[in-house]
């Protein structure tokens, strides 16, 4: 791929080596990029490929300059300095990477491993819009109801029992406002981990993002948000064929 970044991109991580608490036989030291990650990028890279859009993949193991539609990027990650899963560093490396190239406009951030590109979105992304994949559930489901939370998300929640959850797995958006929602969650969860050292009592967050990630949406977000079939197809429902921008799963 060109050293020049391309304006409209789908961005997305691949950590390797460390604990994912959905995929626990993922824990393996080897860092080869080649093995683990191309195959589980495959159907993204060939779905972006179709629409002439590059998939930047941030990892930790070795960089792969794959063809003009998917780069792996090699990026320094320090987990000792994280009391975090991967689900929260991933967004940290996203907003690095995107301050890091100005040149990009348009952003979709999406799971590699699981999302396909069905519709090409760009042109039709609103400055100061938000746009969210989503799942038939609301906020009191088991994986943010029952996942640690800071008391200031929990008593929000409680406010709100019946949002609609939103699902991080598709978040699309300018460049300015993906970094703006990038930057409150990274600096939510850093606060986090100073007051746990600090021994603030239910201060931490638990294994997932989730509850962080539709607490920012709705907290700071709400008249901005979208979310939908415009987006995104059916959670868990396998659509090949959709209007939808993305398939997630």
């Amino acid at each position: 791929m060109d050293n020049k970044i391309e304006s409209n991109v789908i961005l997305g991580e691949f950590i390797l080596g460390n604990n994912d608490p959905q995929h626990p036989q993922s824990l393996d030291e080897s860092l080869d990029s080649q093995a683990k990650i191309l195959p589980n990028v495959e159907e993204l890279r060939k779905s972006a490929e179709y629409y002439l859009t590059p998939v930047y993949v941030l990892t930790n193991g070795n960089s792969i300059d794959m063809s003009k539609y998917l780069e792996v990027v090699h990026t320094e990650i320090d987990i000792e300095k994280y009391d975090l899963s991967i689900y929260f560093i991933r967004w940290e490396l996203a907003l690095n990477f995107l301050i890091a190239h100005p040149e990009i406009e348009k952003i979709a951030l999406v799971d590699v491993t699981d999302v396909k590109m069905l519709n090409y979105p760009y042109d039709l992304i609103e400055g100061g819009k938000l746009y969210f994949g989503d799942e038939f559930k609301d906020i009191s489901t088991g994986i943010v109801a029952n996942d640690q939370k800071p008391d200031y998300i929990a008593d929000f929640f409680g406010e709100n029992p019946r949002l609609q959850l939103l699902n991080p797995g598709v978040i699309v958006g300018t460049r300015s406002i993906i970094i703006e929602f990038l930057t409150i969650f990274v600096e939510a969860f850093t606060n986090a981990q100073v007051k746990s050292i600090e021994n603030v009592p239910e201060s931490s967050f638990g294994q997932y993002e989730m509850a962080l990630v539709n607490y920012v949406a709705y907290r700071y977000f709400d008249d901005r948000l979208v979310w939908g079939r415009k987006v995104s197809t059916l959670f868990a429902y396998n659509e090949e064929t959709s209007s939808a921008w993305f398939k997630h799963k």
